[in-house]
């Protein structure tokens, strides 16, 4: 590959099957990998360049011409033939990679180049957005305006859903901040802002949970990786005394999720 590649997602396959990634370039290439014994065969699933597409809904057909550059995808957790790819043009498109009408929606998202995205575990139709354009944005997957904008004063290198609460993401900014936000505590503004402090400016470029404890990573230019663990009230569980079995935690965040809807629909 000549171009550098933006970013890259492991696919889950069975076992015996063979391992199976994809990877966004700058080329404007979506591309499907696999591994066949020591060698990688790759398929060009979109083409930002070289494609046009027809949206729903039809008729009459209505031409949607994939434009700008990829910087970034996202599969859809429920259905992994939907992934959602953000371009530098700041517009993101949800598509299909097995159905022969490629796209399904257009957002027209933000200002500047998409710089990171991420879905929801614990709600599969509620993504993130972030931008150069200081922004991180909420969606709910089949509307087309965004049910929550956030400033953060600062170019968004990335965000990331937290595995053990629906309301809580963390976003990094260019100028080496790492902003953690519970929604359902509070919307507008963050938990905590720490800056990572060194004798040089960290320009940071990547976040990731980890699955099982509330450690986060951080990834900066040049090798940079910074491990950071949330304190007890930035990991707090928000459970009604009255409401359902503490067993049942998997409904307690979708219905966190579904009253963050309720009422950033009536704002």
């Amino acid at each position: 590959m000549n171009l550098r590649q933006f970013k890259v997602k492991w696919i889950w396959t069975q076992p015996r099957e063979e391992v199976c990634l994809f990877s966004s370039a700058l080329d404007g290439r979506v591309t499907q990998w696999h591994l066949h014994n020591n060698s990688l065969v790759h398929i060009n699933i979109l083409d930002f360049k070289n494609y046009e597409l027809l949206a729903k809904p039809l008729p009459p057909p209505e031409k949607i011409t994939l434009e700008g550059l990829v910087t970034c995808i996202a599969f859809c957790p429920n259905t992994e033939h939907v992934i959602l790819v953000g371009v530098d043009t700041g517009a993101l498109y949800q598509c299909s990679i097995v159905c022969s009408v490629h796209t399904l929606v257009r957002y027209s998202a933000h200002t500047s180049p998409v710089r990171g995205l991420a879905w929801n575990s614990h709600h599969s139709q509620i993504f993130l957005s972030c931008s150069v354009d200081w922004t991180v944005k909420v969606w709910l997957q089949h509307k087309m305006t965004p049910l929550i904008i956030l400033d953060l004063g600062a170019a968004v290198a990335a965000v990331t859903w937290s595995p053990y609460s629906s309301s809580v993401f963390v976003a990094v900014t260019d100028d080496g901040r790492v902003h953690v936000y519970d929604l359902f505590v509070r919307k507008c503004k963050p938990l905590c802002v720490q800056t990572l402090v060194q004798r040089r400016r960290v320009v940071t470029v990547c976040v990731a949970f980890n699955p099982f404890h509330p450690i986060i990573l951080v990834g900066g230019e040049k090798g940079y990786l910074a491990s950071l663990k949330l304190s007890p009230n930035l990991r707090r569980s928000h459970r009604d005394s009255k409401g359902p079995d503490p067993q049942d935690l998997k409904e307690i965040e979708l219905c966190k999720m579904e009253r963050l809807i309720a009422t950033s629909n009536k704002d």
